[in-house]
């Protein structure tokens, strides 16, 4: 067992005609929803490869593509307040969910990939259904179609 420090989320909204959203999408992880949100208003337009990161402030660089964000409101959205630790992500189900906002509410999401990190490791987890980018391996998330995607403890 060992505190959770960082969450970092790297969502990917595909890259087609009205794939993007205003909506509020929320990340359910170890007991607590936070919500993903940078203030800026384009996390999930079209195409969008965004790297929410929660808690500990972190300048290293993964070597990849997405934009990486600080979550808005970071204080109320900390993974140290309440201390979460290790033992939390296997008590309770991890996911993320849409709820409907704004002009634009359909979303489509090519891949899901959170990264926890605590104590000098770091637990993934993914929905290997959206691993290979295809036409079938994208969901949309909207009222009328499911607000959850659920995802599973992976190897790193």
């Amino acid at each position: 067992m060992a505190d959770i420090t960082q969450i970092r989320a790297k969502i990917e909204t595909a890259d087609e005609n009205g794939a993007g959203t205003d909506a509020w999408v929320y990340l359910g992880i170890a007991g607590r929803e936070f919500c993903l949100n940078s203030g800026n208003g384009d996390d999930f337009e079209r195409a969008a490869k965004t790297c929410f990161v929660l808690g500990k402030e972190d300048t290293s660089d993964d070597g990849d593509t997405f934009n990486k964000v600080t979550v808005s409101d970071a204080e109320w959205n900390d993974p140290r307040t309440p201390q979460l630790d290790t033992e939390d992500l296997d008590r309770y189900p991890a996911y993320i969910r849409f709820v409907e906002a704004g002009d634009n509410p359909p979303w489509c999401i090519e891949r899901v990939r959170i990264s926890v990190h605590a104590g000098g490791e770091k637990h993934h987890f993914d929905n290997l259904r959206l691993e290979k980018k295809a036409e079938n391996r994208r969901i949309w998330l909207h009222t009328r179609y499911g607000e959850r995607l659920f995802l599973h403890r992976v190897a790193s």
